[in-house]
């Protein structure tokens, strides 16, 4: 009886998990095909970068820079300060902000002017060293490949960091209550589409935190709602909240496939297939430049020939 009761529970283990893996499959694979190219903006816009006052970005780019940088110490006031006939976009920074990707503003303006209203942008750290800095950075390119690459190739939201993002002004305004508005939540649930463009990259010197609180369980309370209403983005950003991170759930499956193989190792190896399948996932969601042997990357899984252009030719 005990064992018919371990053999069904292994089974739905087996099933969750298994579609679970099909799923981060289909969007590490997806992550890899080129982002869509905007047609060039046929207006000119006008763009506010929000950065803090202690951000060193204006004495850094000097009074002949192209950027309009506006400084703040209250994320809210300094948005509302802004002039609607003025600027059309407000772009927020991070104070770890140290260099913007060449033509960062026209990759923007050409997506806004395609009736893109939000806007992730590619945040990339540079210059720690170390174990666990190389560790969080590859954690963080898996998340852009699978949560925003991987959704926007299928027409769903990005996910949204909270900071190096740009957004129309005139929704901001109106939808900003304080400095801690979750403004992704608030995108999602008016299903207004949040693109992600990899190629337009804002390097840190470490990682930005997020101007706001994120609530996981505020978020999960609105997942009936959004199957009802039919608004695929919120779902799926939802359905990822509850997806272990890559380390926690290869850990799990590992676990569990050991168990497995000291409990009946026939009923194990498809946990150690699905265990394989995981790394093959997380491998073809690491880009390129993270991996240093040069003579692997001419002939392995990794390439991302897009964005590593782009990498070649910003200067950091």
């Amino acid at each position: 009886m005990m064992d018919s009761y371990i053999y069904i529970i292994d089974d739905l283990a087996f099933f969750l998990t298994g579609i679970l893996f099909l799923y981060l499959f289909v969007l590490s694979t997806a992550s890899h095909f080129k982002h869509i190219t905007y047609p060039k903006a046929q207006k000119k816009y006008r763009c506010a970068i929000l950065i803090r006052e202690s951000s060193p970005l204006p004495d850094l780019y000097g009074k002949e820079s192209p950027y309009e940088f506006i400084t703040y110490s209250d994320l809210y006031q300094g948005i509302n300060s802004l002039d609607k006939e003025h600027y059309d976009l407000a772009l927020i920074l991070p104070d770890t902000a140290r260099t913007l990707s060449p033509q960062l503003l026209d990759k923007i303006y050409d997506a806004y002017d395609a009736g893109i209203q939000a806007i992730q942008l590619h945040t990339l750290v540079k210059g720690c060293k170390g174990f666990r800095f190389k560790f969080r950075v590859m954690r963080d390119e898996i998340k852009n490949s699978l949560y925003r690459a991987g959704n926007t190739q299928f027409g769903l939201s990005s996910n949204l960091l909270g900071t190096n993002m740009a957004i129309d002004l005139a929704w901001l305004q109106k939808n900003l209550k304080s400095s801690k508005t979750n403004i992704e939540r608030k995108l999602l649930r008016q299903n207004i589409y949040i693109d992600y463009l990899p190629e337009a990259i804002v390097y840190c010197e470490s990682y930005p935190p997020s101007p706001y609180r994120k609530r996981p369980r505020k978020m999960i309370s609105y997942l009936l709602p959004s199957l009802l209403e039919g608004n695929w983005s919120f779902l799926n950003r939802i359905m990822q909240l509850l997806i272990p991170s890559p380390l926690k759930l290869c850990i799990f499956v590992g676990i569990y496939a050991l168990l497995m193989t000291a409990y009946n190792w026939t009923s194990s190896l498809g946990w150690w297939s699905i265990l394989f399948g995981l790394f093959i996932v997380y491998s073809l969601a690491i880009p390129d430049y993270l991996v240093e042997d040069k003579k692997k990357k001419k002939h392995s899984i990794w390439r991302k020939k897009h964005l590593n252009s782009e990498l070649k030719k910003t200067p950091v």
